[in-house]
């Protein structure tokens, strides 16, 4: 239908939101990490799940007719289930451990891939409409929403890229630094306001793109 590539993408929104509940409200409530780790492995379901939404919200609005898209989207699907049943078999529930957790690999393949699908899709997008644009084809707004999502998934990349560093810091120093924290928190806080900027623009940024071209 029609509104499948909008339901897909509130999935994603929707689970990814309920995975950080998961994770930080058990924070405030628990100590115990007997009691804290079933939230921990519920919040990497919700996560798992809202990125898979994502690949299938791209495949919609990007390649619904081409069947590599489908293979990518399956292959998504796959490495996150071998990720976590690998992970749950070596008993790293949470999912934070690369150096000798097998299912580590297979599932961060799976996490990232949709994000640099998006990031390629987006730019692609953006390219063409700068083409169009030249020929009275496509306004300038249009044109700039691909460049907010290809920037984005670009920033979803770097998320996952800095989770990476964290936890290899933590498994090799034995302990973490601040800045991940910090950089983390900035690709998860932006992304999402471009996301809102290319679908729901408020008048005054709309007019400020269009000036500025």
């Amino acid at each position: 239908s029609e509104r499948r590539p909008e339901r897909y993408l509130s999935a994603a929104f929707l689970f990814w939101a309920l995975g950080y509940a998961l994770w930080d409200i058990p924070y405030v409530l628990f100590t115990d990490p007997a009691v804290l780790t079933p939230f921990f492995f519920g919040w990497r379901i919700s996560v798992a799940i809202g990125t898979f939404a994502l690949a299938l919200f791209n495949r919609a609005v990007f390649r619904s007719d081409t069947p590599w898209a489908t293979w990518l989207v399956a292959a998504t699907g796959a490495g996150m289930l071998i990720g976590i049943g690998g992970s749950v078999w070596v008993g790293d529930w949470v999912g934070e451990r690369p150096l000798d957790n097998v299912g580590y690999w297979p599932e961060l393949v799976a996490t990232i891939a949709p994000s640099i699908w998006m990031a390629v899709e987006g730019f692609n997008e953006y390219r063409k409409a700068r083409q169009r644009e030249r020929l009275g084809l496509c306004d300038a707004f249009t044109r700039h929403r691909f460049l907010l999502w290809g920037v984005a998934g670009v920033l979803w990349v770097l998320l996952e890229l800095v989770g990476l560093a964290q936890e290899l810091e933590g498994a090799l120093l034995g302990h973490e630094s601040l800045w991940p924290d910090l950089l983390a928190a900035f690709c998860e806080f932006v992304p999402i306001v471009m996301v809102w900027l290319a679908f729901y623009p408020p008048a005054s940024y709309r007019h400020w793109v269009e000036r500025g071209t």
